[in-house]
């Protein structure tokens, strides 16, 4: 595949996330994250955080094989609970930054560029136990302090950073928040929204900073981007889709680029009876810490249908269902494969914002997966990443200025609801739910795929 339109900069790259794969939960200081004690809850179901994929003690031999790759970039998150253990500290533990250092050095040593997110859904539970977590406006102090910590630890050596990933993810699912949910549907909502406005504050404070403090630096948010479309040519449908996606998507990349929140969001909120708790100095701290780049996680379109019988004054998670395309092919969870909707999604993104600088986080094609021989056939994955690099080429053709490809995942991981059965992985790891096996790493076809296009598109 040789793509006409990637810069002799641009950085290839793979994604992981500190708690789906590292493992090693209590050692070394490590505290328990929200995402410790939620995947403990289901350990009689499928795999959790203890050990995963223990990428910890498997670090070198991952890097090297990232090397062997060819990746210029790697999307990792820090371990709140490894710098932090309880979340209000007065020191960091040094063992925890002694390992981010010792990544963060090997990756530069193999010229591979690294992409930090500062908290990726693993909020320390003593924050959550203390004061309710995000919910609290306590949470902006402990988040910015966090932050700061790192960018004061990492910042000479690490150009781009991402703060929170998947906020919307995380108010849906809200009890990735500690929200309990056993609670009515409107608390949780009304809970899980204030969580979000916590979030948007120490977040706009951290893209303050970092800037400042390192002014060639790249900071933003890692948004879930769902690219929704109509069921059918209607209008009501055409609108219960931009209605999805700007409060689902739109709203969060709004808030960081443009320092606002919009009218469209809070109109939403209304229908809930809910107004933000927010202070005088919230919307200078919106306007002034702007992020310079977006991170966006894709995977697929999401297809709705208007309900016509549910009035405008209901929420808009009760005003739509969501469609399946019987043309598409789906995973066995329901995500489907539309490589076109990246190019169109990734236009929508120039529409908006313009030239800003765009990294694809996340993008990949999940399986269930036996290891044969020694290998690791896995050929959907290879046509996913084929098609959706050819449309990302596309786009950036049309001039969308993407800077970084970055699949889900480098290694297969602990999926957060689906556990190690539903594999992502570029790189086989020879384990399962319930048995720890060899934890052996297989390179699959979809690595020697990748590895080939990079090197294809050598300048």
């Amino acid at each position: 595949m040789k793509l006409s339109s990637i810069p002799e900069n641009f950085m290839w790259g793979a994604s992981t996330s500190a708690f789906q794969v590292e493992g090693a939960y209590q050692e070394n200081g490590k505290g328990l994250s929200i995402a410790d004690i939620r995947s403990f809850r289901n350990s009689e179901k499928q795999l959790d955080t203890k050990v995963t994929s223990d990428f910890y003690h498997h670090w070198e031999e991952d890097l090297l094989l990232m090397k062997e790759l060819g990746l210029k970039s790697y999307r990792f998150s820090v371990s709140w609970t490894r710098i932090f253990p309880n979340g209000d500290e007065e020191k960091p533990n040094k063992e925890g930054l002694a390992f981010y250092h010792k990544i963060i050095d090997r990756l530069r040593e193999y010229n591979i560029e690294p992409i930090v997110t500062m908290y990726h859904f693993d909020q320390p539970i003593g924050l959550v136990e203390k004061y309710g977590g995000w919910v609290s406006r306590q949470s902006v102090d402990d988040f910015v302090k966090y932050a700061k910590c790192l960018l004061e630890e990492f910042g000479g050596k690490v150009k781009y950073w991402l703060t929170i990933n998947e906020q919307a993810v995380m108010v849906v699912a809200s009890d990735m928040l500690g929200i309990d949910k056993d609670l009515p549907i409107q608390e949780r909502f009304c809970k899980a929204f204030q969580a979000n406005y916590h979030m948007w504050i120490a977040q706009a404070i951290v893209f303050k900073m970092c800037r400042e403090k390192f002014p060639d630096s790249y900071i933003g948010p890692a948004v879930s981007y769902i690219t929704t479309l109509p069921a059918t040519r209607k209008s009501y449908d055409m609108m219960a889709a931009k209605e999805l996606e700007d409060f689902y998507s739109f709203a969060q990349m709004d808030v960081a680029v443009k320092g606002e929140i919009p009218y469209y969001f809070t109109n939403e909120l209304d229908k809930l009876n809910f107004k933000l708790q927010t202070k005088p100095e919230d919307v200078r701290i919106l306007q002034e810490g702007t992020a310079n780049y977006l991170g966006v996680n894709w995977y697929c379109t999401t297809i709705v249908e208007s309900k016509r019988d549910v009035p405008e004054d209901q929420f808009i998670f009760l005003r739509f269902n969501r469609i399946r395309d019987n043309d598409l092919l789906y995973t066995d969870w329901g995500w489907n494969f539309d490589p076109i909707g990246l190019r169109y999604g990734l236009r929508q993104l120039m529409d908006r914002y313009g030239k800003i600088p765009v990294v694809i986080t996340e993008c990949g094609w999940s399986e269930k997966e036996e290891i044969e021989d020694g290998q690791v056939h896995d050929p959907v994955r290879v046509d996913y990443l084929k098609g959706h690099i050819e449309q990302m080429n596309l786009a950036m053709k049309d001039g969308v200025n993407v800077i970084s490809f970055n699949p889900w995942s480098f290694v297969d991981l602990l999926s957060v609801g689906e556990g190690m059965e539903k594999r992502y992985g570029l790189v086989y790891v020879d384990r399962t739910d319930f048995e720890t096996r060899t934890l052996k790493r297989y390179k699959k076809d979809s690595f020697y795929f990748y590895q080939e296009l990079i090197h294809d598109n050598k300048h």
